[in-house]
C-alpha cells in the first residue's frame, strides 16, 4: 500500500484549500456590459429629466413590479430551447378576458382579483396547448412562429370583443360597450380592483428633502419572489430535467425515452399560464 493511499486526508486537503481566482474587473465589465450600460443610462437620463428622485424612485419600482411577472414567464420555454414564448399574447388575453368576465359581473377588491386569476388559468391552459401543438409542427421556428401566432390570436380577439359582445354574449354592464351597444369599448374602467394587490401591503421611504416618499408595493414584489421560488423549485423536479435535456438536445432526449413534444406542450402551458396571471397582475396596477 503506497503512502497516498494509506494517508488520504492531504489530497482532501489541498482540494478545500485551493486559492479563489482573484477578482479581474475586466472579465466582470465584459460580463455585465449590457447591465451596466443600461444602469450608466438610466443614471444620465435620470439627472437631465430634471425630475426628483422619489418620483423617478416610484416610476422605475412600479414599473418593475408590474412587469417582472411576465418577464419571468419566459424562462420555462428558453430553459426546453424554445427560445422567448412571443405567443404569451395569448397568455395576456386570457387574463384580459377574465378581467372583462368580473367586470360584467362587477366584482371588486381583491376578491375580484382572485377570481380574475381563477378564471384566467383555464383559458391560458387551452391557449397553451393549442400553441405548443403549433410550435411541435415548426420545431426551430417558434419564435417567429409565436409572432404570427400572436398577430393571428389579436385578429379573433378583436373580433370576440368588436362583434360577439352585446350581440352573442351578454353584457350587463351597459358602460363597457359602444353606444350602438355591440362590441366593448378600446379601455375598460377597472377601478374596482386598482391596486387591489399593491395595496395590500406598502412600505413609504420618506427622503428628507422630498416632499412625497417612494412607495414599494412589497405585497407584488413577494408574489415575484415566490414565482422565482417556485420556478427555481420546477428546476430541482424530474420535469426540470427534462426541460433541460430537451433543451439541450431534442434528439438525445428523444433516445433516452423522454416524450419531447409533451415536455414542449407543458414548458408553453406553463409559460403561458403564467403570463395570464402576470397580465392580471399588470392591469390592477394600471386600473
Amino acid at each position: 500500500m503506497t503512502e497516498q493511499q494509506k494517508n488520504p486526508l492531504p489530497v482532501t486537503e489541498t482540494r478545500l484549500e485551493r486559492k479563489k481566482e482573484p477578482f479581474d474587473p475586466g472579465y466582470f465589465l465584459r460580463k455585465n456590459v449590457v447591465p451596466i450600460f443600461f444602469l450608466v443610462l438610466c443614471i444620465i437620463g435620470g439627472y437631465y429629466s430634471g425630475l426628483s428622485l422619489p418620483f423617478l424612485a416610484n416610476e422605475i419600482i412600479t414599473r418593475m413590479a408590474r412587469n417582472s411577472f411576465l418577464v419571468i414567464s419566459l424562462i420555462i420555454p428558453i430553459l426546453a430551447g424554445m427560445g422567448l414564448n412571443f405567443g404569451i399574447v395569448l397568455g395576456a388575453m386570457a387574463g384580459q378576458f377574465a378581467y372583462i368576465a368580473t367586470a360584467n359581473w362587477e366584482m371588486a377588491g381583491l376578491s375580484g382579483l382572485l377570481a380574475t386569476c381563477v378564471l384566467s388559468v383555464p383559458l391560458a391552459i387551452v391557449f397553451g396547448w393549442l400553441t405548443g401543438r403549433l410550435f411541435n409542427r415548426a420545431k426551430g421556428k417558434e419564435m417567429i412562429s409565436g409572432i404570427i401566432l400572436g398577430f393571428f390570436a389579436n385578429g379573433l380577439y378583436q373580433l370576440v370583443c368588436l362583434f360577439f359582445m352585446g350581440r352573442i354574449i351578454p353584457i350587463r354592464v351597459p358602460s363597457m360597450l359602444l353606444s350602438t351597444g355591440i362590441g366593448l369599448r378600446n379601455t375598460l374602467d377597472i377601478k374596482a380592483m386598482h391596486y387591489a394587490l399593491d395595496n395590500i401591503w406598502k412600505v413609504r421611504i420618506k427622503i428628507p428633502g422630498f416632499v412625497f416618499p417612494i412607495m414599494i408595493p412589497m405585497a407584488t414584489i413577494a408574489v415575484i419572489v415566490v414565482l422565482c421560488l417556485f420556478i427555481r423549485f420546477i428546476v430541482k423536479t424530474k420535469l426540470g430535467q427534462e426541460f433541460r435535456a430537451v433543451g439541450q438536445d431534442r434528439h438525445i432526449a428523444e433516445v433516452a425515452g423522454i416524450k419531447v413534444d409533451r415536455v414542449r406542450i407543458i414548458a408553453i402551458i406553463f409559460s403561458t399560464v403564467l403570463a395570464g396571471l402576470g397580465q392580471v397582475i399588470f392591469l390592477q396596477n394600471l386600473g
